[in-house]
């Protein structure tokens, strides 16, 4: 066992053990469920989150291994796996919710952004990924021709590497349609990178009024109008970009009623190494050009972090086949994500990420047996 891990496993249990308390009185959690409280249900499956295991079965079989662990988490009568599983498919999610949400805030209070580059403090990336679900285990992800699955819209902040907001819509939900939905009051005063995907000039002009900045690639499409021009000075960024022309615009035609005409856009164009120019706009001045073109290439962080999710995480072998079961599996993979980077400064640098999860998981529950 590695010295830091017994430290990190201990500040992580301080951080879970007040939450995972105040999650179970969630009017509902312990509904039906007497004898298999919310308490251990959310230590479990965080326990199996860290773990990594591809099978709640697995999991399940090592921990019933480890002496008296079910009874220090309050279940004296022990736990069957079908208790354990059945569960993860039918108990409302909204316990775990509430823990997500206060370790959002918490390591928002607590996890210092890069100390590097400025610019990466209050930035968030905007995008979706997809998670493959069979048609006849899941009728519900079936929808007309669309490929059966869900989708995860994720708001993730590039500073810290973590998720801030979570949703899951299903495949007939475009992602235009998702990004209306959410509450864009916690974006305030952010800047969110957004891929084409979420691209719509009424988007960023309901941003705007939200107060919420944004960074996007241009549309090949998009009608606009140069108002104004700066001087580029032509030298490449770190990142071997040539900032080509940096100019205010005023996006978008008034004949598109199904549009909006936003003034006072700034339009970048850069050429990176391989020769390809790109255009991205954005309504943030105060950042240079090379800044600014700099920043968008940090919106793949959240690609990295969706391939986290489904391969290190193992994602995509979900809880169980109901949306709930899905919703469950999404909510404890970013919870997991959450603590490790809570505790990123204790690990130690020769270890990789899957690895620590694993020593935190064996540690955390020799620290559960032994009270």
């Amino acid at each position: 066992m590695l010295p830091a891990s017994l430290t990190a496993s201990r500040h992580l249990r301080r951080l879970l053990t007040p939450r995972i308390r105040t999650a179970a009185q969630t009017p509902g959690a312990d509904r039906y469920r007497k004898h298999f409280p919310a308490t251990a249900h959310l230590w479990l499956l965080l326990l199996h989150g860290l773990s990594g295991s591809p099978s709640l079965r697995q999991t399940y079989a090592v921990l019933d291994a480890v002496p008296q662990l079910f009874a220090r988490l309050g279940l004296a009568c022990g736990l069957s796996f079908s208790q354990l599983a059945r569960s993860s498919t039918s108990r409302p999610a909204t316990c775990f919710e509430r823990v997500l949400v206060e370790l959002v805030a918490h390591a928002h209070r607590t996890v210092v952004p890069d100390h590097q580059w400025r610019i990466l403090r209050k930035i968030q990336a905007i995008d979706s990924t997809f998670l493959r679900l069979s048609a006849k285990l899941s009728p519900w992800s079936v929808h007309g021709d669309f490929t059966p699955g869900t989708r995860i819209q994720c708001a993730f902040d590039i500073g810290r590497q973590i998720p801030t907001s979570l949703h899951l819509t299903l495949t007939a939900t475009d992602d235009h349609a998702a990004l209306r939905a959410w509450d864009r009051e916690p974006l305030r005063g952010w800047t969110v990178l957004i891929d084409l995907g979420y691209y719509s000039h009424q988007t960023f002009a309901a941003l705007r009024a939200g107060g919420v900045s944004f960074l996007s690639r241009l549309h090949p499409q998009a009608h606009y109008v140069v108002t104004a021009t700066r001087t580029v000075l032509g030298t490449a960024t770190a990142d071997g970009d040539v900032v080509l022309r940096d100019e205010t615009i005023t996006l978008g035609s008034r004949h598109n009623q199904m549009g909006a005409v936003l003034p006072g856009v700034r339009l970048i164009t850069s050429r990176n190494p391989a020769g390809r120019e790109q255009a991205v706009i954005t309504d943030r001045f105060d950042l240079t050009a090379a800044e600014l073109v700099r920043l968008y290439r940090y919106r793949w962080q959240i690609e990295l972090f969706f391939r986290w999710l489904k391969h290190q995480l193992t994602l995509t072998h979900a809880l169980g086949r109901s949306r709930d079961a899905v919703w469950l599996t999404v909510l404890v993979a970013a919870i997991v994500t959450l603590l490790l980077a809570l505790v990123a400064t204790e690990k130690p640098p020769a270890i990789s990420h899957v690895a620590w999860l694993h020593v935190l998981a064996q540690t955390l529950q020799r620290l559960l047996h032994g009270g």
